[in-house]
């Protein structure tokens, strides 16, 4: 079984990926795991002693993975506070001194050092954590595994975003294991599903946030909830956001409320601090898209819609793949899938 991974260069800021087109490798839950050569990070800014963690298969395997993920990210906030604290204390001469694009300069760029915020304001982090299927699927015939990571849609939650928030606390709450939190009740109307944790008093956690909600994120960074989630330095994490744009925000003739969307939703203020997706094309193709900071986003081709069997990674690259490259790269990769599949005898969940 021959296949191409992603490998990690030091040194380098952007690998030519483009070009790349991996040879399908399955790996599968019922086989040992090969072990994945490291995804290169965005930025060798920050360095990655350690390689690249594996695609998970569970949901409890995704929550592991994004503590690492958050554990990994203060150790390099930590850190950057603690160099930009003896930049400041030489003086002058020694800011004048150094080159800000020296390598071991710290920086904020994606991917390789903490994100957003700094002396200007908070800093800003978007974890996604798969959710375990709530639903037996179609006349009782589904997933044997609730905890098994696999596709799910609206119909999975008929209860809204109450059921979301409620499936989802329990993962937030074993994410924040270590770090003291106190979960501190709903924001504006239970109804919504929108809560909210500090994590110590450097941190504030805000769940389950979509574009009808966002005014509750908006008041949160403004200070209306407090005025520490608006200080420097603070950081704030969203948990499964699914907003869209400012143009979704409220009513058309709330300009305010839409302007300041923008400027809080422009992606560019925010970092993926971890996201593990199950995706599915139209021509249904199946896949899981992973980042775990600071390695990169990867892409895995599944020969079903969850992580029963996926292959090895066909793409990586420092910024969030557009959903065109991810379908082209999926599309290559079906035939093997399905032969795959076929050998396994791996049959798709009835409600697909």
């Amino acid at each position: 079984m021959s296949g191409s991974l992603c490998r990690q260069r030091a040194g380098m800021q952007r690998a030519a990926i483009h070009n790349h087109r991996a040879v399908l490798a399955p790996v599968c839950r019922h086989r040992q795991r090969p072990a994945l050569r490291t995804c290169a990070t965005a930025e060798p800014l920050v360095a990655t002693t350690t390689a690249a963690p594996a695609p998970p298969t569970t949901v409890t395997e995704a929550v592991r993975q994004a503590r690492t993920a958050l554990r990994q990210w203060r150790e390099a906030a930590a850190a950057e506070a603690k160099s930009e604290a003896a930049r400041r204390s030489g003086g002058q001469a020694s800011t004048s001194s150094s080159s800000p694009s020296s390598p071991s300069s710290p920086s904020m760029s994606s991917g390789s050092a903490p994100p957003g915020g700094g002396s200007t304001g908070p800093r800003r982090l978007i974890v996604d954590l798969p959710l375990p299927a709530q639903r037996s699927g179609f006349l009782g015939r589904g997933a044997s595994n609730p905890d098994l990571l696999m596709l799910l849609d609206e119909a999975d939650f008929p209860g809204g975003e109450v059921q979301r928030f409620r499936v989802l606390r329990p993962l937030v709450e074993a994410w924040l294991e270590g770090y003291n939190p106190e979960f501190l009740g709903f924001l504006e109307d239970g109804a919504d599903g929108v809560g909210l944790w500090s994590a110590g008093p450097d941190t504030s956690v805000i769940a389950n946030v979509t574009s009808a909600t966002v005014p509750s994120l908006l008041k949160l960074l403004d200070g209306g909830y407090g005025a520490r989630a608006s200080q420097p330095g603070h950081t704030v994490i969203a948990v499964n956001p699914t907003w869209t744009s400012a143009s979704s925000v409220g009513q058309p003739w709330q300009f305010e409320l839409r302007r300041r969307a923008a400027e809080v939703l422009d992606p560019a203020g925010w970092e993926t601090l971890y996201s593990a997706r199950m995706l599915r094309s139209s021509r249904g193709a199946n896949g899981l898209l992973l980042r775990a900071w600071p390695h990169r986003w990867a892409l895995y081709p599944a020969a079903t819609p969850d992580a029963r069997c996926l292959g090895e990674c066909v793409l990586a690259t420092p910024e969030r793949p557009p959903n065109k490259l991810l379908i082209e790269r999926l599309a290559e990769a079906k035939p093997g899938m399905d032969k795959k599949a076929k050998e396994l005898g791996l049959d798709e969940p009835r409600w697909f």
